[in-house]
């Protein structure tokens, strides 16, 4: 069901599976798959207290509800040219990942595709966990504070970005979220708050390629 539409806000028009904002795709002018948010009411995460001022952006209110961005193609297009049927045909999905860091959608962080551009960034090295990936975790320390912690992370297959995914300090209940407990296992460096958090820990896997329980081993 359509959820919303461009707003200068984010760009794309939004569709969510009977009425779930936590897996929430967009498409672009030409109906074309362009992007991906994860959605929540305001009600909803009032109650739990997130996200924090310091995580507002990357979570945007629109229409009462929070929004969280990432487009598949470069996301000055999505509302101007869009794709063509030759484009989709060619590319697939999309053309690589930008996550929107700001309030509007021309405030993006693009992705490195290959493994090795992420030398001298924020992204933090993580563990591989095989069907998954080697995981990237962004600018995180010992001591990154839990209200702070960016909750998006990135995973290589063969040195080449084959999925990302949220994660969220909050305990969410859609069938869409993981709730793992062993933070080790994918983190090289676990902030102290993580540690120590009392409630769970929600996470979700967005993959680009086919049967990566299979395929995708680091």
């Amino acid at each position: 069901m359509p959820v919303g539409k461009s707003t200068g806000v984010y760009n794309g028009v939004a569709y969510a599976k009977d009425g779930d904002l936590s897996v929430t795709l967009l498409y672009d002018v030409n109906g074309f798959i362009a992007g991906i948010q994860h959605g929540s009411s305001r009600e909803v995460y009032g109650n739990l207290g997130f996200p924090s001022v310091k995580l507002q952006p990357p979570f945007n209110l629109v229409d009462n509800r929070y929004v969280l961005t990432a487009y598949f193609v470069d996301p000055s297009t999505i509302c101007t040219s869009g794709r063509t049927q030759a484009d989709f045909d060619s590319d697939g999905t999309g053309t690589g990942l930008w996550i929107q860091n700001g309030s509007t959608p021309d405030q993006v962080t693009q992705v490195p595709y290959y493994q090795t551009g992420l030398s001298g960034t924020n992204w933090t090295e993580g563990k591989c966990f095989i069907s998954m990936g080697k995981h990237y975790w962004y600018n995180v320390h010992p001591d990154t504070e839990c209200d702070a912690f960016f909750p998006v992370f990135t995973l290589y297959n063969g040195g080449i970005l084959e999925a990302f995914g949220w994660a969220f300090l909050a305990d969410l209940s859609s069938s869409f979220y993981e709730h793992p407990t062993r933070y080790s296992a994918f983190m090289k460096v676990v902030p102290d708050c993580i540690r120590n958090l009392t409630g769970r820990f929600s996470t979700m896997h967005i993959f680009f390629t086919y049967a990566p329980e299979i395929f995708n081993m680091c």
